[in-house]
């Protein structure tokens, strides 16, 4: 089974940060019962989101959602905060 990441996350409009718990939730949902190695280009993408969210995104909450999305699939390498609302946190 492929997923396809269909976000563009590079030119994300401010609302979409509202509804990242779900846009999360169904990508973390159905990817739960892959295998590891099958979760691997998921868990990718919700690396990069939450680098993109670091940068853009002024909400804590919405970062620690994606960050759980990752965890949940068994990644557990952290993103390095760049410069933005919560590069230090």
């Amino acid at each position: 089974m492929r997923f396809r990441m269909t976000t563009d996350v590079s030119t994300t409009p401010p609302a979409f940060w509202d509804t990242v718990a779900k846009h999360v939730a169904a990508r973390v949902t159905p990817a739960m019962k892959l295998s590891p190695r099958a979760r691997g280009p998921i868990i990718t993408y919700l690396r990069d989101l939450e680098c993109v969210a670091r940068h853009e995104c002024e909400s804590r909450q919405a970062i620690q959602i994606i960050a759980s999305g990752r965890h949940l699939l068994g990644d557990q390498s952290s993103v390095e905060p760049v410069e933005g609302p919560f590069s230090r946190t």
